[in-house]
């Protein structure tokens, strides 16, 4: 049966190697030539604390972040690479409920039970997989971009952990639920991808809500310690214990040359304000987000074994 299997769905498991062997491709490619770049200029050295690193040092850090920031811009498409694979890993069973198949492999002696269980079983280990091989890509090909931004920012976050994983399975889950009530390939294949989407992106402008951000204050035009590879949520001027607006009074503190005068800044008690979350809440925001979407693929999975064993069987 599970060679039977496997014939049903290469098409959709070929489509999976080639997406898969095409971002490796690119992120190995590109992601050797960021690490010899990182390791030629000598910017391993660079990885201390921002206001202890020498002029030199800082001017590296920026030129290196400049030359790669348009890689670094690919972080949202990239993050498309999950639900596309769930969709395609979850067709090939959607597939069969559309065109009737499934009763051939029910008459040869195979229960409907063990049929969905097998079936649910194989598309588990693949998720399990696909969603092990986009971490891996996703960390070597940020481990020099994460040396200065950190992973717990949106561009990381969403290619390293464990969250692609569930995005894998929530994908391939909604594609399966909307497949099985229908039983219409495109409808499931468009209404999953596009379920797959919404969450991703009501769950993505949520984020910062997950765990409270932590504010804090700090004298312009250094920012506060110890912020170094966080999340900067919002960054602002305010001036506590004032009405007046901070914006107007720091137009006087601007220098000839644009940049801001922290002795005039100190004079009319301009602080700046941060709002961020700290890198230590990496793993407890990954944590989080990837229950959420556990528990709704658990969900979608749950509602598609009933319809299958009651509406179908």
């Amino acid at each position: 049966m599970t060679w039977l299997l496997w014939r049903q769905g290469r098409s959709e498991n070929l489509l999976v190697a080639a997406m898969l062997g095409a971002v490796a491709a690119f992120m190995l490619l590109t992601g050797a030539n960021m690490h010899s770049a990182f390791g030629s200029s000598g910017l391993s050295q660079c990885t201390s604390d921002a206001a202890k690193l020498p002029t030199i040092c800082s001017l590296q850090v920026n030129i290196f972040v400049q030359r790669f920031d348009g890689l670094n811009q690919l972080g949202p498409w990239l993050s498309l690479v999950p639900g596309l694979i769930g969709v395609l890993l979850a067709t090939p069973l959607v597939l069969e409920l559309d065109q009737g198949t499934y009763r051939l492999a029910w008459t040869q002696s195979i229960t409907p039970r063990r049929w969905l269980t097998i079936r649910l079983a194989l598309l588990l280990l693949a998720v399990a997989v696909c969603g092990l091989t986009v971490i891996a890509l996703g960390t070597y090909w940020r481990q020099p971009l994460d040396s200065f931004s950190g992973r717990v920012g949106p561009s990381a976050f969403d290619l390293e952990g464990i969250v692609p994983i569930a995005y894998i399975l929530f994908a391939a889950a909604a594609v399966l639920a909307i497949g099985a009530v229908s039983r219409r390939t495109g409808l499931a294949v468009a209404g999953g991808f596009g379920a797959y989407l919404l969450v991703r992106l009501v769950l993505r402008s949520a984020r910062d809500k997950l765990i409270t951000p932590l504010h804090t204050l700090s004298r312009p035009p250094s920012g506060p310690q110890g912020i170094r590879h966080s999340w900067i949520i919002s960054q602002s001027y305010t001036m506590p214990g004032s009405r007046g607006n901070a914006y107007n009074v720091l137009r006087s503190c601007i220098t000839s040359d644009g940049s801001l005068d922290s002795r005039c800044m100190s004079h009319h008690n301009i602080f700046s304000s941060w709002t961020y979350e700290p890198p230590s809440r990496f793993w407890p925001l990954q944590s989080i987000e990837a229950g959420i979407f556990l528990v709704l693929s658990a969900i979608l999975i749950a509602v598609a074994v009933w319809w299958i064993r009651h509406r179908i069987a």
